[in-house]
């Protein structure tokens, strides 16, 4: 009995290390993370991009202060030529104020800055109020049976939550609106250029397009609208928050997409993979990098994202992107 006590207590005593590296020690990590590939018959070769992704900037805290300092002594080095970012530049509005100081650090860019929005952007998913309202149906309810059959209800919804999580379903919960209007507008006084279902060409590069596509779950994306005015035989890069859009792509010159949202999975344990890829058609061994099964040969760069939407990481370190491309038929992965 002796034994199995103090194999229970060390095992206890792994799980809380664990759970505290996951807590702080890769959380404050950021890495860039470097790609060389080739677009069809060397298109933009020459060319680097920086990709930005999933900032998820929420209050002041010191893993924020540690990444926005990284951020500055990261970027300042890579001197891209084009820089895009795909979105979930908040976690909620007090991160507002971090979005303001990451955009002023950007490098310059002569072909420009542009940005997509996610689903957090419009949208807090607050984990607090999502398992508030069993308390609160508690405390509310005019009786102790009342309380106890709305707190069953909440607890119900609980469930549902986190048979989604073991299905790899999208999740959407608890919904808090932040406030998009103040964002777009801090993008504009920034020169980031917002693509919202459009594109435009990229000058100076032999013909090469770029394409945004607003937020596949709390946007109004409209892949039909964002390719429409792209000459058939331009190659196109395609920026979508959700690389689920990227999937679904009809024919059409695009070459190249760059998403986020899957922040890698985020926890990502041995053997098993990640423990949620927020519900995209991504597999839980390759929730983010580098893909090329798209239809039509498209390749697909997908980034671990900069923050996090809950407070770990394990085994799957926060990145900045950068993308060199080459002249035709080479490929350098990571």
């Amino acid at each position: 009995m002796k034994t199995f006590l103090r194999l229970l207590a060390a095992v206890a005593v792994l799980a809380e290390l664990g759970l505290l590296y996951a807590w702080g020690g890769e959380r404050p990590r950021l890495r860039v993370q470097r790609y060389r590939l080739s677009l069809p018959e060397g298109a933009g070769a020459g060319l680097r991009i920086l990709h930005l992704s999933d900032q998820h900037f929420a209050g002041d805290s010191w893993v924020r202060r540690r990444r926005l300092r990284s951020i500055r002594r990261l970027l300042a080095p890579l001197h891209p030529h084009l820089i895009v970012l795909t979105g979930d530049f908040l976690h909620n509005n007090a991160g507002l104020d971090a979005v303001a100081e990451m955009l002023q650090c950007l490098p310059e860019a002569p072909l420009g800055r542009y940005a997509v929005l996610g689903n957090h952007d419009y949208s807090e998913y607050s984990w607090r109020q999502f398992f508030g309202g069993a308390e609160r149906a508690l405390r509310q309810a005019p009786t102790l049976a009342a309380g106890l059959r709305a707190a069953y209800r909440e607890l119900g919804a609980i469930w549902q939550l986190l048979w989604q999580i073991l299905r790899n379903d999208r999740l959407r919960f608890a919904r808090v609106a932040n406030d998009t209007t103040d964002l777009r507008a801090l993008l504009a006084r920034n020169s980031v250029r917002l693509m919202d279902n459009e594109a435009c060409p990229l000058p100076g590069t032999s013909g090469l397009w770029l394409a945004g596509v607003d937020d596949l779950i709390e946007g109004t994306p409209d892949l039909a609208a964002a390719l429409a005015s792209i000459p058939a035989d331009a190659p196109a890069i395609l920026l979508t928050h959700n690389p689920d859009l990227a999937y679904d792509l009809p024919p059409s010159p695009v070459v190249l997409a760059l998403a986020g949202h899957t922040h890698g999975g985020q926890v990502v344990l041995p053997g098993l993979g990640a423990v949620h890829t927020q519900g995209t058609r991504l597999s839980r061994t390759h929730p983010a990098g580098y893909f090329d099964d798209l239809p039509g040969g498209v390749q697909m760069i997908v980034s671990r994202g900069m923050g996090e939407s809950t407070p770990f990481r394990f085994r799957c370190l926060p990145e900045i992107v950068v993308i060199d491309l080459l002249p035709a038929g080479l490929v350098t992965l990571p």
